[in-house]
């Protein structure tokens, strides 16, 4: 039998496997059962987290799309946090080298890296890492419930039973494949605290600053705080700028999930949802951005659709998230 890893395509066993086969199929690959040289395995089940709602009418993912999540995830462990994996793996090897040879200094996170810089990282993560190992390796681990793939067409491909599944237990399943990796990670680092190597693992890919899209908000709203409608004073560095669905939930910083608020507000409202009624408040202010007269505002909305943003509102409410925030 062909292993895992070595397999150019595969397809789902079957589509209505029930959540204890599910979290079975997962605690297999976390677990000692699953054979692990590298943390491939555990980048893979987060990259997929990370992209659930990027997904087409399909239920596809592209392979791009999972290797922009690795390059953020690997560059801020290796690059910028400098955690020790044992095992010097390739993509290690991989973003090692780009640093020497573009002289980016330590420390410097994946977001101020320039974009073509990351284009080609995250090209060579796509034809050197999940075109040759782990997608199949995690396909198989899993008993094959979780995704059809194939590397000729760089797709993986859900179920709608599996895919409702994952977003309906993503904050488990994260925190799972969290705890599970600081195990791994901890080995090479026993002098670092495991709760504080958790934090770090779990706030890895987030953004040092939203300054940007502050700017960006500022220049398509107005200073103006999107829940209460009051004017918010730029100058006064009382701005801030807030995930309408948790960052803990949706882990990205995608323009039709922010909003301008107060700093007062933004920590009073924390990982809270909003209630209800704001959902289509925002939108509204989202169906205007993406007819803007700016160009990149518009690209930044081309993926937009309200059915994503309900999702996400419906699926952060399952998995325990605050519900009725205003």
């Amino acid at each position: 039998m062909v292993a895992g890893w070595q397999l150019n395509e595969g397809a789902i066993r079957y589509s209505n496997a029930s959540d204890d086969e599910y979290f079975a199929a997962i605690m297999k690959a976390l677990s000692n059962q699953s054979a692990k040289t590298t943390s491939y395995k555990f980048g893979l089940l987060r990259a997929i987290l990370e992209n659930l709602y990027q997904t087409d009418g399909e239920f596809k993912i592209s392979y791009p799309q999972l290797a922009h999540s690795l390059a953020k995830f690997y560059w801020n462990l290796v690059v910028e946090y400098e955690y020790q994996q044992g095992h010097r793996s390739q993509i290690v090897t991989l973003l090692l080298t780009v640093k020497e040879a573009y002289n980016i200094p330590s420390k410097v996170s994946y977001e101020f890296i320039n974009p073509v810089t990351q284009t080609l990282i995250e090209k060579e993560i796509t034809s050197k890492i999940l075109k040759k190992y782990v997608i199949g390796a995690l396909f198989e681990d899993t008993n094959r419930l979780l995704y059809s793939f194939s590397k000729k067409g760089e797709l993986l491909q859900f179920s709608d039973t599996s895919l409702h599944f994952l977003r309906k237990y993503q904050t488990t399943i994260f925190k799972l494949t969290t705890y599970e990796l600081t195990k791994y990670i901890q080995v090479q680092n026993p002098l670092i605290e495991q709760q504080i190597l958790i934090e770090n693992i779990e706030n890895i890919t987030k953004r040092s600053s939203l300054l940007q899209f502050q700017k960006e908000l500022i220049s398509l709203t107005g200073a103006e705080c999107f829940y209460t409608e009051t004017p918010l004073q730029p100058f006064k560095r009382n701005i801030a700028v807030d995930h309408f669905i948790p960052w803990s939930f949706i882990h990205s910083d995608d323009l039709w999930n922010l909003v301008l608020t107060s700093q007062t507000l933004n920590s009073k409202k924390g990982r809270k949802l909003p209630n209800e009624t704001y959902l289509n408040k925002l939108h509204n202010r989202n169906e205007e951005f993406k007819n803007s007269e700016e160009i990149h505002v518009r690209l930044a909305f081309e993926d937009y659709e309200f059915q994503i943003l309900k999702d996400l509102y419906r699926y952060a409410d399952v998995n325990g998230f605050e519900v009725g925030w205003k």
